[in-house]
């Protein structure tokens, strides 16, 4: 067995970059930036109000008040989108609505409700303001030329936001890592059908399909591969065709019908490992063939989705140069003792709190890797070091 760490280094020994692509931002969502986004306008690109009201000179107003309000001269109306050619002067209103640019002369909009329109050309106002109040200045969001996201961002839909508001509609992005998914087992049915005796369903392809999704990954689905070689390399061979990683689970033990190693292996895959040194998931494998990365995960779910997290995660965050998908640790603090003692390493699913204290919660001290329902209650894992134990109130480092 080799560690972890190794594990990690060889996977990502054998993993590039991917290329990069240009496509319109509405289909840029869950990608990862290959450019950095300068700012190619103030923005906004003018004065503008954020309130309907009436721009004015804020020296109009000195000494206005409930008891002692002012009339002044509306001399315009704009509107968002329009444009006012006149100029504010002293004893003078322009009617504004949210969004319009701020006329020429106005320093400060006074509000509707702190005003009495009296005809069409008279306003009386009840308060006084200061100048550059309820302003909102040209390029106050964003400064024309100075880099508002970083390459390697993976895009949210709020980064999207601000792009768009730029009158930028194209970004570069690193193509997605295109990933096959095989799962192996006679025992498999998808979910819909009825469930036969001694039968599973298979919640292996649907965790790993939506995660690589969540990744910024493009999951192709193959069939499921029978317990045979033959079975599993007539698979493999149509996903190596398309793909640049293949991931499969189950068939990566030692029993009779563990056979997902041997078949790769007999069409030219060069082993990277098989079998890490931690719980769960220890007997999983990598190996290469012309650039494609095979990766072969336990068939048992909480244990795949843990070693997907910690290998399979990472070469995808490296295709994509990107650290906002890569797994981090966290330190927090422990609420629950564990006193289950293990020669190997553990990883455990656990929960942190939302907040800045951190708080680590262990899910279930059990933690089965046939147990499911630990996924649904966690948000990290929690590593455990060989033949150790863990208090309550103890720092640890949690991954996320």
């Amino acid at each position: 067995m080799i560690t972890l760490e190794e594990a990690q280094g060889l996977l990502l020994k054998e993993t590039k970059v991917n290329d990069i692509e240009e496509v319109n931002i509405f289909n840029s969502l869950g990608r990862v930036l290959a450019e950095d986004i300068l700012s190619p306008i103030d923005s906004p690109p003018f004065n503008k109000s954020p309130l309907d009201g009436y721009a004015v000179i804020a020296k109009s107003l000195e000494g206005v008040s409930k008891e002692n309000p002012r009339i002044l001269k509306v001399i315009d109306k704009v509107f968002a989108g329009e444009v006012s050619c006149k100029k504010v002067g002293d004893g003078e209103a322009i009617r504004i609505m949210t969004g319009a640019k701020i006329p020429k002369g106005a320093d400060c909009i006074v509000k509707q409700e702190d005003t009495e329109a009296l005809n069409e050309n008279e306003v009386r106002i009840f308060v006084s303001h200061k100048a550059y109040d309820n302003f909102i200045y040209q390029g106050e969001d964003f400064k024309r030329g100075i880099k508002i996201i970083n390459k390697d961002k993976f895009l949210a839909s709020s980064i999207i936001t601000a792009i768009a508001s730029l009158g930028i509609s194209k970004v570069k992005v690193y193509k997605k890592p295109i990933v096959g998914i095989i799962t192996t087992g006679d025992e498999l049915q998808e979910p819909g059908e009825e469930l036969k005796e001694g039968k599973i369903f298979n919640s292996n392809k649907a965790f790993l399909y939506t995660r690589l999704l969540e990744l910024g990954a493009e999951p192709r689905i193959f069939d499921i591969a029978k317990d045979s070689i033959e079975g599993i390399v007539s698979v493999v061979e149509k996903a190596e065709k398309e793909c640049q990683i293949i991931i499969s689970t189950g068939g990566v033990s030692v029993g009779e019908k563990d056979l997902v190693l041997r078949a790769v292996e007999s069409i030219g895959y060069r082993r990277l490992f098989w079998k890490i040194s931690m719980k769960p998931g220890s007997p999983m494998f990598s190996a290469v063939k012309n650039g494609v990365i095979y990766i072969g995960l336990s068939g048992t779910p909480v244990a795949a989705a843990t070693t997907f997290e910690l290998t399979a995660r990472r070469v995808i965050a490296k295709m994509l140069n990107c650290k906002d998908i890569d797994i981090r640790k966290v330190e927090g603090i422990l609420q629950d003792e564990f006193k289950k003692k293990s020669p190997k390493r553990r990883f455990l699913r656990v929960r942190v709190s939302e907040d800045l204290e951190n708080k680590v919660y262990i899910n279930n001290i059990y933690q089965s890797p046939g147990q499911i329902n630990t996924m649904i209650k966690s948000n990290a894992l929690l590593e455990v070091e060989e033949n150790k134990t863990l208090e309550i109130g103890e720092k640890v480092w949690v991954i996320k």
